[in-house]
Order: C-alpha cells, then structure tokens, then sequence
C-alpha cells in the first residue's frame, strides 16, 4: 500500500536569481515527516553559466537524498507523488540552496509546533 501523505507546510523563497518552493508532507500512517516535495531554478537574466532549469524533487527523511519526483495531477481524484531513484544530476550549488533553506524552514515548523528531536 502507498503512503498516504499530508502536506503541512508550504514555504517560498528567493535568494538572488534563484528560488524554490517546498512543501513538507507527514506520513499519516507513522505520524512521521516524510520528506519535502521542492522545486527550484533561476531567474530570467541568468548568466548561461549560473541557469538552473526548473527541476521537481523529493528530499526524503528516510535516506536524506534527493529523487527525481514525477506529479500525476488527474482532473478528478487525488494527486500522487511518483518518487524515482536519486538524483544523481542535481547541480552541487542547487542542492546546497535546497538543503540550507529546508533544514532552516523545518526547523521553524518543528519549533512552532512544539517538537523537540535530539540526535
């Protein structure tokens, strides 16, 4: 059976010429983050050398890597979340942005929510 997820933040952000969105989702089954559905790229009027194209992804609290995700959104019914194999293709300055800005945002959500994780 698949996961069943819930979306329970959705954050944007833009740091120079590149943004992102992320969204965090909670596996109702364990009651567990599950991971961050994200999105990213750069600005028009980008230097061809610092482009980044739009790429989906998933960055799982399972395994802390980023998959490549594919969204099927039908007219009528619920969406699902296809997560891929890893993305072994992410640009090192893409990943570091996404990394930064999804600790910091989760760690603002765990705060407001009252959790405490130690490690």
């Amino acid at each position: 059976m698949a996961e069943r997820l819930v979306k329970v933040l959705t954050r944007r952000a833009t740091v120079g010429q590149i943004n992102m969105w992320g969204t965090l989702h909670l596996n109702t089954q364990g009651g567990r983050l599950a991971g961050w559905l994200c999105d990213s790229w750069t600005e028009a009027g980008a230097s061809a050398a610092d482009v980044l194209l739009p790429r989906l992804s998933w960055l799982s609290k399972e395994d802390d890597k980023f998959h490549i995700v594919k969204l099927d959104i039908p007219v009528a019914g619920p969406a699902f979340i296809h997560i891929g194999p890893v993305d072994g293709k992410m640009e090192p300055r893409r990943e570091s942005f996404l990394r930064v800005t999804l600790a910091l945002w989760e760690e603002e959500y765990l705060t407001k929510e009252g959790v405490s994780c130690s490690g």
